[in-house]
C-alpha cells in the first residue's frame, strides 16, 4: 500500500510540472510554437488529467499514516471556508467584481479548499494531496505576479456578482450532496 503514496506523489509532481512548465514563458512558447495553441491546451489538459487521476487513485488507496490531530473546530471553520472557495471557483470563469479583489479567484479557491481539508484530515496522504495543491496554488500566484498578472480594475455589473455567488453556493450544495458518493465521506454527520 505504500506504493499508493508514491503514486499520489508522482501524480502531484506531474500535475505541478505541467502547470509550472507553461507558467514559465519560455516553456509555454516552446510548446505553443511546436504544437500550436490547441496543442498547448491538449498538452496541459492531458498532463493535468493524468496527474489528477494518479493523485485520486493514490489518495484513495494510500494507508492512513497519522501526522497530526485535526483541530476540534476544524469542521466548523471548513464549513465557512468551502462556500467561499466555491464562489471563488465559479467567479474565476465569470466577469464579476470579485476579479477586482483578486486576479486569481481559482487559485484562492484551491488554497481555501486545501486549507479547509487539512483542518479536518490529519494524515500524510492528505498533507501531500491538499497541502501540495494548496502550496502549488500559492506558488502559481507568485509566479503570475512576477509575470505581471494583476487584478481587474474596471467595474462589472452587480448582477454578475450575484450570478457568481449563486453559482458558487449551488456548486457547494452539490458538493455537499455528492461528497459521500464521490469520496466516501459525509461532510456533516
Amino acid at each position: 500500500m505504500a506504493h499508493m503514496m508514491i503514486l499520489l506523489i508522482l501524480g502531484w509532481l506531474l500535475f505541478v510540472a505541467v502547470h509550472l512548465l507553461i507558467a514559465v514563458r519560455a516553456g509555454r512558447e516552446k510548446i505553443e510554437n511546436r504544437w500550436g495553441r490547441w496543442g498547448l491546451r491538449a498538452f496541459v489538459a492531458t498532463g493535468a488529467l493524468i496527474g489528477l487521476a494518479m493523485m485520486v487513485q493514490g489518495y484513495a488507496a494510500a494507508p492512513f499514516y497519522p501526522g497530526w490531530m485535526p483541530l476540534a473546530w476544524g469542521r466548523e471553520l471548513s464549513a465557512v471556508l468551502m462556500p467561499v472557495a466555491s464562489v471563488l471557483l465559479v467567479a474565476a470563469y465569470l466577469p464579476s467584481n470579485i476579479k477586482r479583489l483578486t486576479a486569481h479567484p481559482m487559485l484562492w479557491a484551491v488554497v481555501l479548499w486545501a486549507g479547509s481539508h487539512l483542518l479536518v484530515r490529519g494524515d500524510w496522504a492528505s498533507m501531500v494531496l491538499f497541502g501540495g495543491l494548496g502550496l502549488y496554488a500559492l506558488v502559481a500566484m507568485g509566479l503570475a505576479w512576477i509575470r505581471g498578472v494583476r487584478r481587474r480594475t474596471g467595474p462589472q455589473p452587480v448582477w454578475a456578482d450575484g450570478v457568481a455567488v449563486a453559482g458558487g453556493l449551488v456548486l457547494y450544495a452539490g458538493l455537499l450532496i455528492a461528497h459521500p458518493v464521490l469520496f466516501g465521506v459525509a461532510v456533516f454527520q
